[in-house]
């Protein structure tokens, strides 16, 4: 069993100090990304358990954007100068798997990753079967790390949770000018595997301009410099749509990250959040909006349908896996398949929650549900608990 406190102990003599079997915590937990967010939910729940936590940040090292709260900074710059004794411990690693670190020795050594696609990127197989244990978030990719060649007797399937308090309905919308009485919120990285393409295509192609609705975008990141985000979304529609803009729906665009605090009143600007993403390991967004009780779109594929399905939510129909393209935005995805969220059913789905605004609410009510009495961060840290005490129990994976 593990000790109570992360401090040093003190060996039989009583005078060398003997760092504690713990956790070595190995991840992004800064910045704002994906990795980053999800690893602090998981922190959160295992300092509520008690564990010995050493924490090594990866990319950023400090919250130099300010978007946590003081407190949490503070807490996690004092686990960053913890040491665990790794010899009786656990090194967790949470990281694209070509990053992870298997020459580092431990007790056990876990890998958490996760991939959008149907397979793994060169060298990530080699990498994952360098471990003791491989954690994935959800079955789509423990089906897709297996057919990589990922050995089936590492791989575990470990969901996240978020904070239902923090993600809740009822808080006063951020002011965004241009809003109307409907307005659906997407948020997201302006990359092909998003499906900015097909949310626009189906939206703007749905919707008048003189319906009272607006598309509000919210984008972290736009990695393009030889073009400003208004004028590619100019180009779309004006170029590949050939649409008038006089003739289209309002489209607002909100860039630039937000402090963590203002995610939940971002998702109360919106009267519906919808990503057609074509591929999503886990999908934290669509958890978010869920808990914050809104009519959440997302794709009937990958991470989202491990938490979502017709009860909870609006599944954009697949028309299948297809190739990524080979002048798609990240090399890595090439020679890959990934799935196609129908348009036409986009369509279909965005006039039924305009159009159908109890039910829509209804839905939502029972997705805010489901993630208070499933997934809050609560209750997923007592799994992730009990899974790491099997493991200082003697469990080796």
């Amino acid at each position: 069993m593990l000790p109570s406190s992360p401090a040093d102990s003190v060996d039989s003599a009583g005078s060398t100090p003997v760092s504690a079997p713990g956790i070595l915590f190995r991840s992004s937990i800064y910045g704002g990304s994906g990795y980053a967010d999800g690893s602090l939910s998981i922190l959160a729940g295992l300092m509520q358990e008690g564990f010995p936590l050493q924490v090594v940040p990866m990319g950023e090292q400090s919250d130099k954007k300010k978007l946590m709260p003081v407190e949490l900074r503070s807490r996690l710059e004092a686990l960053q100068k913890i040491r665990v004794d790794l010899a009786r411990g656990v090194y967790y690693q949470c990281c694209p798997a070509i990053d992870f670190d298997t020459v580092t020795e431990a007790r056990i050594r876990i890998g958490r990753t996760t991939f959008e696609t149907d397979r793994l990127p060169e060298g990530w197989r080699e990498k994952c079967n360098a471990l003791d244990q491989i954690w994935v978030p959800c079955r789509q990719n423990r089906e897709s790390f297996t057919y990589a060649g990922v050995k089936e007797s590492r791989l575990v399937v470990m969901p996240e949770g978020l904070d239902t308090q923090v993600y809740r309905p009822g808080l006063e919308p951020l002011p965004v000018p241009g809003r109307r009485s409907f307005n659906f919120l997407s948020v997201f990285d302006w990359i092909d595997r998003k499906g900015a393409d097909i949310l626009l295509r189906a939206y703007l192609t749905e919707f008048k301009p003189d319906e009272d609705v607006t598309l509000i975008l919210k984008v972290h990141k736009f990695d393009d410099p030889s073009a400003l985000l208004e004028a590619r979304l100019l180009h779309f529609i004006e170029q590949t749509l050939r649409l008038r803009l006089e003739d289209c729906a309002p489209v607002i665009v909100l860039s630039g990250l937000l402090p963590a605090a203002e995610m939940p009143r971002l998702y109360a600007t919106g009267d519906a959040f919808v990503v057609p993403s074509r591929g999503e390991g886990w999908g934290r967004p669509y958890m978010e909006a869920a808990a914050c009780q809104r009519p959440v779109l997302a794709p009937r594929w990958g991470g989202p349908v491990d938490y979502l399905d017709d009860t909870n939510a609006y599944l954009i129909d697949i028309e299948g896996m297809v190739p990524v393209p080979a002048d798609s935005d990240r090399e890595v995805y090439f020679g890959h398949r990934w799935a196609e969220p129908s348009v036409d059913h986009l369509r279909q789905l965005m006039r039924r929650v305009f159009s159908h605004q109890e039910e829509a609410r209804r839905r939502a009510a029972k997705a805010r549900a489901d993630m208070e009495q499933k997934w809050d961060w609560r209750i997923m840290a007592k799994l992730w608990a009990e899974k790491f005490h099997e493991l200082f129990d003697g469990e080796r994976g």
